[in-house]
């Protein structure tokens, strides 16, 4: 599904916030925030991980939520969507690994060395942050 403008450019602000939202192969919820998740192709998201509860988590359940909201003046003044997402790829080498590893570490230096494993998920379903039928 080919994601909106709208939010496009949630995934694109520097002010966001990430929160994605993982289940074990048992029902086990997980929620963490993460700095690297990017649209790519129009409809993935594409981020990396390090050896975590959230990589373990998709590695059992492909199936993921990702909260991403700009903070409004109040808690309902927040813009944002919720991305449902569905785990494609999972590489732990390779060209586009290098690529997308070396300009996280450009962004956070030597901190880059955690993240493990590049994660390419297909958006399924998008929704408003706070949903009162508008769309997003």
């Amino acid at each position: 599904m080919q994601v909106s403008e709208a939010v496009a450019k949630f995934l694109e602000s520097p002010n966001r916030t990430n929160v994605l939202a993982t289940a074990d192969a048992k029902g086990k919820v997980n929620v963490a925030a993460f700095g690297s998740p990017m649209l790519v192709e129009g409809d993935k998201i594409r981020m990396m991980l390090g050896d975590n509860r959230t990589y373990d988590n998709l590695s059992q359940n492909p199936s993921a939520a990702l909260f991403i909201t700009l903070h409004g003046k109040t808690g309902m003044g927040m813009e944002g969507c919720r991305l449902y997402l569905n785990v494609m790829e999972m590489a732990d080498d390779g060209p586009e690994f290098d690529a997308v590893h070396g300009e996280i570490k450009k962004r956070i230096g030597d901190a880059a060395s955690m993240l493990k494993h590049l994660i390419k998920m297909e958006v399924v379903e998008t929704r408003p942050i706070l949903d009162f039928g508008q769309g997003v």
